[in-house]
């Protein structure tokens, strides 16, 4: 536990300061991105278009609420005097995991996740845009387990797409005045 967080590798969720990993709020440019039925964190981000996170874990302003954790706020990129952008692929394939007891088969099939970022100005020193966008296809496999059988596990294919856009728009109407 480093600054009062915990990752917990067995169940793959967030603790921060000692609450249960439901009791956290997480939110993108201020919006809740926690699910309804567990309040966990969801996965709706571009990792490219993260410009800052944040991790509140005491005083807390009052508009966050809900929460007993802390508070991880991330902030997207808004653009630029300058144009710019990334694009990055990720590779990953289902055997290219280690084997457990519990692996009956797996998937040789190459996934790839597109990413790409693009942002720069409309009028210079007064409006900016930001767009990133992630395209994901994903197969593998998994198994239905039979309790007490691991050997007799069932295999089954599992795929799963994904497709996210992110715009946005930043204007300064003066030294002290942003609106996004």
């Amino acid at each position: 536990a480093e600054n009062g967080l915990l990752f917990s590798s067995a169940s793959g969720n967030i603790s921060i300061a000692g609450a249960q990993s439901w009791e956290s709020l997480y939110t993108i440019n201020g919006v809740v991105i926690n699910e309804n039925i567990r309040g966990q964190a969801l996965d709706l981000y571009i990792e490219d278009a993260i410009l800052e996170t944040t991790t509140i874990t005491s005083s807390a302003s009052a508009e966050y609420g809900r929460f007993a954790g802390g508070v991880v706020n991330m902030v997207t990129k808004t653009g630029g005097n300058e144009f710019s952008g990334s694009f990055r692929v990720n590779v990953s394939n289902d055997s290219w995991n280690g084997e457990t007891p519990l692996t009956v088969s797996q998937e040789d099939t190459n996934n790839y996740i597109y990413e790409a970022t693009f942002g720069g100005y409309i009028l210079r020193d007064a409006l900016w845009f930001f767009a990133a966008g992630r395209d994901r296809e994903d197969s593998g496999s998994d198994q239905l387990i039979t309790p007490g059988q691991p050997e007799a596990g069932i295999p089954y294919p599992t795929t799963a797409e994904q497709q996210r856009l992110e715009g946005k728009l930043t204007g300064s109407f003066g030294p002290r005045h942003r609106v996004m």
